[in-house]
């Protein structure tokens, strides 16, 4: 079993950056962290976002648990790092609007 420092480390480097959606919006991840909650787990992405520095929690779990047994797969640390990617800026553009998505992020500064 792997610590969640252990797949914090194999997540970074896939997932700390800067994204661009193409439409004129970029986020950067500066940090995450990973928590984990009985048989799920929480990423915590550090982002700088157009209006400040923000916190944005992302709850993982089904088959993704498996990230955490041994030597997980490319594919499978590809599938995360993607579907976080989408679902922060699912959030980028829905805060303003979804009470879902207003949970999930908290300002840090800005």
């Amino acid at each position: 079993m792997l610590t969640p420092e252990e797949v914090r480390d194999l997540l970074a480097p896939r997932v700390v950056g800067k994204w661009d959606e193409g439409g004129g919006v970029v986020l950067e991840v500066t940090d995450l962290e990973v928590v984990v909650r009985g048989r799920k787990f929480d990423v915590y992405l550090d982002v700088t976002a157009p209006d400040g520095r923000w916190s944005v929690r992302s709850e993982r779990g089904g088959s993704e648990i498996n990230v955490f047994n041994g030597s997980p797969p490319d594919d499978l640390l590809a599938w995360i790092a993607q579907s976080l990617r989408i679902e922060l800026f699912e959030w980028w553009h829905t805060k303003g609007r979804e009470a879902y998505a207003r949970k999930q992020g908290v300002r840090i500064d800005g």
